[in-house]
């Protein structure tokens, strides 16, 4: 119905009288018109019409960084017409304005007002249109995203660091805007629980667009970055409760509520995010199969921000104590693998600490029960041993590596003994880095050395992946390190020939029963090792040492391709430049010094290398001659192995 004269007449006259009193800055008149009884009564009924007048002569003008520091009542009693007239004006209308405003908004104050605002909005507007719901919370969300932040908190920092992160004045204002948000959503999920309640028969929740799943895909998101690069604050046992983690907890409970309480509804449809990527349009992260579920689309809920928020819950000890007790630890620990995975595959330093924080929770509370073998026939571990050996063999941050290859060995350990030895077989032939496949190779030493102990002394039969042809596989993979035979570098793989060396020497000394079947392996490992290393070394050190007396002589050794390399790596810590441009293969001009020092860098290297090498054959041949004269004197009792399997 159209308004009457005398309505649009006095809707007129009560917008010229709050113009007139913001002049007089009269603003407590202000406040009168509609607080007091017998004033509401009479200007509230005129608020529809003059609204968005209000709204643009008033709030707009009035709603911005100078009027707040220049006339902070002013600000506030515009910031209080605001919310007022956003329960009159149009919605839709109103609604597209807040966005606009809250988008480019460039202070905490100037945010928080028109947030307030769409609140009421979202919440007068009820059950209609879902899709505007998700607008709305994507324009609050992209502001939270473009705020400022410390450069070094997306490169990396340790702990300690991280307890003085909340005092920068970036990191301040972010956590001023999630608190702001908080306080946003709150009303509106209460809201959106009374109102969407599921009927009582509808068995399962529907997954399709609505209130309820928009905005449980918007606090999901909220635990994305930016705040999830403050994560390295957190401390576990810490006494003290910072901003972070009482905004991550606050976040994470409301997540939780929002899906009725059971926290791992939503690790079913991780499985089906990340196993099966059927992307019809990778760019806008639309799946095909889709269908209607919002969950299953990336740009709704990123799948690393659902990992942050099972990572708040375990990692943080968040867990509901409505949590259903019937899923298995399997399912868990399998369906945190591809939540693991994508925190590991991010950028930031902050993100992959997260991912392997969460994985050795899961790895310690998975229960007693070894993980079985048959759950390797999942992609996800090839993938998750992929990430996981990048960031421990090549990040730049020390802590990061360090705590990598903690949880690597925990993952291992924590299958049965045919598990172990296949993840351990599958790194040994795929990797190429010299130090970690070293310390997995010790790894895989250790296992049989457990297994062999327990065989001597309590009878217990010796497990068929430590025996027999499983037990030559793997050993052969640990110990056969000479990539080119006589030609290996040598240098360059000394810590993995020294730790193959130190394996050879540890079975030939404590297995004398030859019980994983060692003794019979050893011609071969001669053959492809021993030999061929001998050898090697006798060609370097000759190699080293004529060119070390060339050089002493006043002679250029620059022209051989492995003394470029010694002198290539001694250039690059003498000059921070190093080789002079990219491609560039010549070498800086360094002194005979220089060049002397690195050849007899080299030499000891390869004199410690054959010092070790001696030893471990002295230690070989004199058990050989032992087990000779005993089996010669007659055969020894001593516990059976166990049979083959058939």
């Amino acid at each position: 119905m159209e308004p009457s004269i005398e309505e649009n007449a006095a809707a007129a006259n009560l917008l010229r009288l709050i113009k007139q009193l913001l002049l007089e800055k009269a603003y407590d008149g202000v406040r009168m018109l509609f607080q007091s009884p017998n004033e509401a009564s009479r200007n509230i009924q005129h608020m529809p019409l003059i609204a968005m007048d209000i709204y643009n002569d008033i709030c707009v003008v009035n709603l911005v960084d100078e009027v707040n520091g220049r006339e902070p009542e002013l600000f506030d009693c515009a910031n209080e017409l605001l919310k007022l007239l956003a329960e009159h004006a149009p919605v839709q209308e109103m609604m597209m304005e807040l966005m606009e405003k809250i988008e480019e908004s460039r202070s905490h104050a100037v945010f928080a007002a028109y947030l307030r605002a769409l609140q009421v909005i979202l919440v007068r507007q009820g059950q209609d249109n879902p899709q505007a719901v998700m607008w709305c919370l994507q324009s609050v969300f992209t502001r939270l995203k473009d705020l400022p932040l410390p450069e070094y908190l997306s490169e990396g920092y340790d702990e300690a660091a991280g307890r003085l992160v909340e005092q920068e004045k970036q990191v301040e204002d972010l956590l001023a805007h999630y608190i702001t948000v908080g306080l946003f959503e709150a009303p509106l999920l209460v809201d959106i629980l009374q109102r969407d309640a599921r009927p009582d028969p509808h068995i399962f929740r529907h997954s399709t667009m609505s209130r309820r799943n928009v905005l449980t895909c918007f606090l999901v998101q909220l635990l994305g970055k930016p705040l999830a690069l403050l994560e390295m604050s957190y401390v576990k046992d810490d006494l003290t409760h910072t901003y972070v983690h009482q905004v991550v907890k606050n976040l994470t409970q409301e997540v939780t509520k929002s899906m009725g309480g059971d926290p791992f509804y939503l690790l079913a449809l991780v499985e089906k995010r990340a196993r099966w990527e059927r992307k019809l349009n990778a760019a806008k992260g639309v799946y095909a199969m889709t269908g209607q579920n919002v969950f299953l689309v990336e740009d709704m809920m990123p799948l690393y921000a659902l990992a942050m928020y099972y990572h708040a819950l375990f990692v943080r000890d968040l867990l509901p104590p409505t949590t259903p007790k019937i899923y298995s630890p399997l399912f868990l620990f399998e369906s945190s693998l591809y939540l693991v995975i994508e925190l590991l595959r991010q950028p930031e330093p902050p993100l992959q600490h997260c991912g392997l924080r969460l994985l050795e929770h899961m790895l310690i509370n998975r229960g007693g029960a070894s993980v079985p073998h048959s759950s390797l026939q999942l992609d996800v571990h090839k993938r998750f041993c992929d990430e996981l050996c990048k960031i421990v063999g090549y990040s730049p941050q020390v802590g990061l590596r360090q705590l990598g290859l903690h949880v690597l060995r925990h993952y291992i350990l924590a299958f049965d003994d045919q598990g172990k030895c296949l993840i351990l077989k599958n790194l040994l032939e795929t990797l190429q880095h010299d130090g970690l496949m070293g310390y997995l190779s010790a790894m895989f030493k250790d296992l049989v050395d457990k297994a062999l102990m327990a065989h001597i002394r309590s009878g217990v039969a010796m497990p068929s992946e430590f025996r027999g042809k499983h037990f030559r596989e793997m050993l052969m993979l640990c110990v056969c390190v000479l990539p080119n035979d006589v030609k290996s570098d040598l240098l360059l793989h000394a810590d993995r020939i020294c730790n193959a060396i130190n394996i050879l020497r540890y079975f030939a000394l404590s297995d004398r029963g030859n019980f994983t079947g060692f003794w019979d392996i050893l011609p071969e490992i001669e053959k492809r090792l021993l030999v061929p290393l001998g050898t090697a070394l006798d060609f370097s050190m000759a190699h080293y040492k004529a060119y070390k007396e060339r050089v002493e002589n006043g002679q250029s050794a620059s022209d051989d391709a492995l003394m470029k390399k010694q002198l290539q790596m001694l250039a690059v810590n003498i000059t921070n430049s190093g080789i002079a441009g990219e491609g560039d293969s010549s070498l800086p001009d360094i002194g005979r010094q220089e060049k002397l020092d690195v050849l007899t860098s080299s030499i000891t290297s390869l004199e410690w290398l054959l010092s070790i090498y001696v030893r471990a054959n002295e230690v070989i041949e004199q058990t050989a001659r032992q087990r000779k004269l005993l089996q010669d004197a007659g055969p020894v009792p001593t516990p059976a192995p166990a049979p083959e399997p058939v």
